[in-house]
């Protein structure tokens, strides 16, 4: 983001809680707060101390939406709209779909070291953070009473008796994703994925992500989700924005919203929109921020045919990654045509996704992309220290 904006002739301001902050670098100055102590009184302040007057305000994290939105709300400027302070919670989320008549999924939230768990009228069910959520963080399936208690003790002495989570009941079928950008709030879906080997056990999306969808079921699926997107963006009164929407398709079709993220999916997403869909996700964010951006070519952005997979690597041990294959010597692998590698990551707690390397694959169909996985998986090594 901070290249983007200087090829426009603007400065790039990291506002961010950590005062080593490993983005302050490639910014033009760092405003340091404190996202759960501050209020956005001080934030307007610590800006206009550091001489900061925002032309715009842009954001890739989850929980930081509400901040976002009351930032751009007081400079004036676009992404203040009060509803897209309703997508920071899913729990506000689904009950913006109820009242609508778009789904009658059973859901309930609270903290998670006083919820009743008897409240809960029928298993399997799915408990998960409702607003500080990411990476799969403390997300955990339900298959009794007993189990949930167990998992809402354990979420609480983790994260704290006050956490709030949401509870609801377990959708059947295949997980997907859809992003796109939304225009006058209709949705216009371009890059969709089917998270066919994720890892039901421990909610991650483990394996290959595949796009585009190759079932009937899963496209049409895919349409009823976007069309009830732009039903309840247009509604809430979200007009504009970049969306990442997860989703589950039955396989008679039908399907289930899961959440909407009012910014693109990541990491590596936004490389794997370029090459397919001709769009600069990245770009377009910081653009509708500006509210410079391009109707037309959005509008008019299509997929290619080309068929690809995002294969990722996690680890599954606390500590470093160390000693992983470099990512020129995997992009000399035939299919794959790019791909990241996170030197040193560091796992800190296995209760979320710790995927540390992504590899974009190509190929005719499935069976080529399937070929390529399983060459990456031969190639790629790395050990945890």
């Amino acid at each position: 983001m901070a290249n983007l904006l200087r090829e426009q002739g603007r400065r790039p301001i990291l506002l961010s809680e950590d005062r080593d902050d490993m983005n302050r670098e490639a910014c033009d100055a760092h405003v340091v707060v404190d996202w759960d102590g501050a209020t956005v009184e001080q934030a307007i302040a610590a800006l206009e101390a550091a001489g900061v007057a925002p032309s715009a305000v842009v954001n890739l994290v989850d929980p930081l939406v509400d901040w976002q939105a009351r930032l751009a709300r007081h400079y004036g400027l676009p992404g203040g709209e009060p509803a897209r302070e309703v997508l920071v919670s899913k729990a506000r989320v689904r009950a913006e779909m109820r009242r609508l008549g778009l789904s009658p999924l059973w859901f309930d939230s609270g903290p998670a070291g006083s919820y009743r768990a008897e409240a809960v009228p029928a298993y399997p069910v799915i408990v998960k953070p409702c607003v500080e959520s990411g990476a799969s963080r403390f997300v955990r399936r339900a298959e009794s009473e007993g189990e949930l208690r167990g998992h809402l003790a354990d979420i609480a002495e983790a994260a704290g008796a006050e956490f709030e989570i949401i509870i609801e009941e377990q959708i059947d079928g295949t997980e997907i994703s859809i992003d796109g950008p939304l225009i006058d709030g209709e949705f216009h879906a371009l890059f969709f994925i089917d998270k066919r080997d994720r890892d039901e056990e421990r909610n991650h999306d483990t394996g290959m992500l595949v796009s585009p969808l190759f079932g009937d079921h899963l496209r049409a699926g895919a349409d009823s989700v976007v069309r009830t997107i732009s039903a309840f963006c247009t509604d809430l009164g979200l007009a504009r924005g970049w969306l990442h929407v997860e989703a589950r398709v039955r396989e008679d079709g039908s399907a289930e919203l899961i959440e909407i993220n009012p910014r693109v999916g990541g990491p590596f997403h936004p490389t794997a929109i370029k090459r397919t869909c001709g769009i600069d996700a990245i770009e377009t964010m910081i653009l509708m921020a500006l509210e410079q951006e391009d109707v037309g070519q959005l509008r008019a952005a299509v997929r290619s045919d080309e068929a690809i997979g995002l294969v990722q690597i996690e680890a599954d041990q606390e500590g470093t990654v160390v000693d992983a294959t470099p990512l020129e010597q995997m992009k000399k692998i035939p299919g794959v045509v790019d791909g990241y590698v996170w030197e040193s990551y560091r796992v800190t707690s296995l209760d979320h996704e710790n995927f540390f390397a992504t590899f974009l694959v190509s190929g005719k169909d499935e069976a080529d992309l399937d070929e390529a996985a399983r060459r990456v998986h031969a190639e790629f090594s790395f050990r945890v220290a």
